[in-house]
C-alpha cells in the first residue's frame, strides 16, 4: 500500500474549487442560511439601538417604565426573531451539509463501482473506508460552519461599518483598521496547522490500512502467535497519530488565543476611546453605547471564522483523497474502443436468453495471473459449474463476469447486447452473488434478507428461507426472523450463515445466480436440501458456480474445467469423465483424498 502525497499550494486551489463545485448540490440551502444569518445581524443592530435608547432615557431623562415600554416590546420581538432566525439558519446549513455529503458519498461509491474491487485492494481497504466515512464526514463542518463563516466575516462587519460610520466615523476607522489583523494572524498561524493536519490525515490512512489488514488476518496471526508483535506495532502507529493530532490541536489553540487576544484588544481600544470621548463630552451616551454594543459583534464573525478554520483544513485534506478517486481513469478507457463503449446505452433485460463471453483476456497488474482467451456461451437457464485446481483462474473469471474489472466488460454480451462500462451498475442488479464468505450485517436476520428485496412480504421471506433450508433453524431462534446477529453473522454456524446468504439470493430472484461453493459448510443432509434448491432455481435461471464437491458438478448442465487461466475442457459430467481428461483426474484425486 502506498500513501498519497498531500496537496501542494497549487493543488489546494483545485481542491477548493472542487469543494465549491460540490456545494452546488445544496447551494440554495446554503444561500438561504447565509441570508437568514445576515438578516439576523440587521436585527441585532436594531436591537442595539433600542437598548441604547432605552438606557439613555432611564439614566439621563429619568423615564419610567411606561415611557420605555414602546421600546421594550419591539426589543423583545427582535430578540425572539433573532433566536428563530439563528435556529433556522443553523438547521438549513446542517441540512445542506448533509445533502452535500450524501451526494459526495454516492458519487464516490459510483466511481469505486466502476473502478472495481482491484482498485480498493491496490490502495488499501482501510484508506478507502476512511475516505468514504471520515473523509466525507469531515466535509460537514466545512459546509455547515466554515463556508457560512466566510460569508459572515465579509457581510456582517460591512453591515456594521455602514451603520457605524454615519453614527461615529472615528470608531468606524478603528474597526476598519483593526479588522484585517485577525484574518492576517489566522492565515499566518493556520499555515503551519495546515501542514500538520495534512500529515495527520496521511497517518490516519496508514493506520486504517494497517489495522484493517491485520483484522482480516487475525486468524493467521493467532496461529503463528504473532498477535503481541502486531499489537505493539499498531500501538506505535496509533501513538504517532496521537502526536500528530496533538500537534494540530496545539496550533489550533494558539490560533484561537491569538484571535481572541486581538479581538479583545480591539474591543478594549474602542471602549477606552469611547470612554475618553464621553468624559470630555465630545460624544453623547446613546451613540457611544451603541458603538460599545456593536464592537464585540463586529469582531465575532472574524473570531468564528478562526475557530472554524480547522474545518477548512479537514475539508481540504479529505478532498485530496476524494478527488484522486474521482479523477482515477477507469481501466481500459484509454483506447478508442473503450471510449466508444463508455457511451451510455441503457441495459434492459426482462430475462436472460443468452450470455456470451468473447475473447476475454485479463491479467492482474505486474503479474502473469489472470485468464486467457475465454470464449463461452451460457444459456438463459441451467447450472454451469467451474472446476479446477487452486489458481486456475476460476475466481478471476467470475470477477470479470460480475463487472469487477471494468476494462474487460465489453467482452460480455447479453441477449445480443454488448455490455459497456456505463452498464456495470445495471448489470450487477441482474445478478445475485454469494462469495465464499458471505457478508452479513449487525442487525436482524429479516433486515439482512430484505437487502435483496426491501418490499418482500413475510410469506416471501419464509419461502426463500425454506428454499435455502434455513427456515427450520430461524424459527427455532428466540425471536425468529427478528433475531439479531453479530457482524459477519457472529453467533451463527458456518452452515447457517451460508443458508441465510442463499435465502437472500433466492429472495432477489435475479436472472443470474453466481456462487462460490455454496455447500462448503453444510452437513450432508442440509447439503442435499440446498443442492436440490439450487437445481430447482437453475430450471428457470442461469446459475454459475465454482464447484469443489462431486455432488455439485454431477447435476451441472455444463462443466468448465480451467487450468492456468484457460478453459481446457467443457461438457457434461458423464462425457468429460469418459474422456479421461482433466476432470477425470480431478475427480480421482479428490476421491483419493477423501478416501
Amino acid at each position: 500500500m502506498t500513501t498519497n502525497p498531500r496537496p501542494n499550494r497549487a493543488q489546494q486551489t483545485t481542491l477548493r474549487a472542487f469543494l465549491k463545485t460540490h456545494s452546488e448540490h445544496a447551494g440554495s440551502l446554503l444561500k438561504i442560511s447565509i441570508a437568514l444569518g445576515t438578516f439576523n445581524t440587521l436585527l441585532m443592530i436594531a436591537s442595539a439601538y433600542l437598548v441604547a435608547r432605552s438606557i439613555h432615557l432611564v439614566m439621563f431623562q429619568q423615564a419610567d417604565l411606561t415611557t420605555i415600554t414602546p421600546l421594550l416590546w419591539p426589543l423583545a420581538a427582535l430578540i425572539l426573531g433573532r433566536a428563530v432566525l439563528l435556529g433556522f439558519s443553523q438547521r438549513l446549513s446542517a441540512k445542506a451539509a448533509l445533502k452535500i455529503k450524501t451526494a459526495m458519498r454516492h458519487t464516490l461509491l459510483e466511481k469505486l463501482t466502476l473502478l472495481g474491487p482491484s482498485y480498493i485492494e491496490q490502495h488499501g481497504h482501510g484508506a478507502t473506508l476512511n475516505t468514504l466515512h471520515n473523509g466525507v464526514e469531515a466535509l460537514h463542518d466545512y459546509y455547515a460552519n466554515y463556508l457560512p463563516s466566510v460569508a459572515y466575516s465579509a457581510l456582517i462587519p460591512f453591515a456594521i461599518l455602514m451603520v457605524i460610520f454615519p453614527t461615529d466615523w472615528k470608531a468606524g476607522l478603528i474597526f476598519l483598521f483593526t479588522a484585517p489583523l485577525i484574518p492576517f494572524f489566522m492565515i499566518l498561524v493556520g499555515h503551519q496547522a495546515e501542514q500538520l493536519n495534512q500529515q495527520r490525515w496521511q497517518q490516519l490512512a496508514v493506520l486504517g490500512n494497517y489495522f484493517f489488514d491485520r483484522l482480516q488476518g487475525l486468524t493467521q496471526l493467532k496461529l503463528f502467535n504473532a498477535t503481541k508483535r502486531e499489537l505493539k506495532q499498531i500501538a506505535k502507529i496509533s501513538d504517532d497519530f496521537r502526536h500528530a493530532t496533538l500537534s494540530v490541536l496545539k496550533i489550533a489553540f494558539l490560533s484561537s488565543f491569538a484571535l481572541e487576544f486581538l479581538a479583545t484588544i480591539s474591543v478594549a481600544l474602542v471602549a477606552v476611546i469611547i470612554g475618553f470621548r464621553l468624559f470630555f463630552g465630545t460624544l453623547d451616551f446613546a451613540t457611544g453605547f451603541v458603538v460599545l454594543l456593536l464592537a464585540p459583534e463586529f469582531y465575532l464573525p472574524l473570531r468564528q471564522l478562526g475557530s472554524h478554520y480547522h474545518a477548512k483544513l479537514e475539508g481540504i485534506s479529505a478532498a485530496a483523497d476524494m478527488l484522486k478517486i474521482l479523477n482515477e481513469p477507469i481501466p481500459g478507457s484509454d483506447n478508442e474502443s473503450s471510449t466508444r463503449h463508455n457511451e451510455y446505452s441503457p441495459l434492459t433485460l426482462e430475462r436472460i436468453e443468452q450470455l456470451r463471453i468473447d475473447n476475454l483476456n485479463f491479467h492482474y497488474p505486474d503479474s502473469n495471473e489472470g485468464v486467457n482467451n475465454i470464449n463461452l456461451t451460457f444459456a438463459g437457464t441451467g447450472l454451469y459449474a467451474i472446476v479446477g485446481q487452486s489458481g486456475a483462474g476460476k475466481s478471476t473469471l467470475l470477477d470479470c463476469l460480475l463487472g469487477f474489472h471494468p476494462q474487460v466488460i465489453a467482452a460480455i454480451t447479453v441477449n445480443q447486447q454488448q455490455l459497456t462500462q456505463s452498464n456495470i451498475s445495471q448489470w450487477q442488479q441482474h445478478i445475485a452473488w454469494i462469495p465464499q464468505q458471505p457478508t452479513l450485517l449487525f442487525t436482524t436476520i429479516k433486515a439482512n434478507l430484505l437487502l435483496a428485496k426491501p418490499d418482500a412480504t413475510a410469506a416471501q421471506l419464509a419461502a426463500a428461507a425454506k428454499q435455502a433450508g434455513a427456515l427450520e433453524f430461524i424459527n427455532a431462534l428466540p425471536e425468529g426472523f427478528d433475531t439479531h446477529i453479530g457482524e459477519q453473522g457472529e453467533g451463527l454456524s458456518g452452515g447457517q450463515k451460508q443458508r441465510i446468504a442463499l435465502a437472500r439470493a433466492f429472495l432477489k430472484q435475479a436472472p443470474i445466480l453466481v456462487l462460490d461453493e455454496p455447500t462448503a459448510h453444510l452437513d450432508s443432509q442440509t447439503e442435499q436440501l440446498v443442492q436440490t434448491a439450487i437445481n430447482q432455481y437453475a430450471q428457470d435461471h442461469l446459475v454459475v458456480v465454482i464447484a469443489h464437491r462431486l455432488n455439485t458438478i454431477e447435476h451441472a448442465k455444463q462443466i468448465l474445467v480451467m487450468k492456468d487461466g484457460s478453459v481446457i475442457e467443457q461438457g457434461d459430467f458423464k462425457s468429460l469423465l469418459n474422456q479421461h481428461g482433466a476432470l477425470f483426474d480431478l475427480v480421482n484425486a479428490r476421491s483419493t483424498q477423501n478416501g
